[in-house]
């Protein structure tokens, strides 16, 4: 039931965490440019209002250019949303900011901590 919101939306999560974590890893990604979001507002109503609200803070922040010291990451973690690697697929997942119906769920065995997406 939750598979068509998912396809709607779970793309569009994993890229602003991909952006967010790519000063950490061996790839550069692109902020859309404003063609680029009016296209994602008018193809995904309610795009804008929040992944363009953050995506247009990060870049007035200087998250484009790598010598501003601004690293998206950060950004999350200090403005409360936690990211955590899925355990099944191994992406990034944010619970706090994901548009998909995923939900953390944190399990724990052997003395660690797992974390997965959906309780499947």
């Amino acid at each position: 039931r939750d598979a068509k919101k998912d396809a709607y939306w779970a793309h569009h999560d994993l890229f602003l965490l991909a952006y967010a974590l790519w000063p950490t890893g061996f790839f550069r990604l692109s902020l859309p440019d404003e063609e680029d979001m009016e296209w994602f507002e008018s193809n995904y109503p309610g795009w804008d209002a929040h992944y363009g609200k953050i995506l247009r803070e990060w870049k007035a922040l200087g998250c484009e250019d790598p010598a501003s010291g601004f690293v998206p990451i950060q950004w999350l973690i200090q403005n409360g949303h936690q990211v955590y690697a899925d355990r099944v697929s191994q992406v990034p997942f944010c619970p706090t900011l994901a548009k998909c119906s995923g939900s953390l769920r944190v399990h724990e065995f052997n003395g660690h901590k797992h974390s997965f997406s959906d309780d499947w």
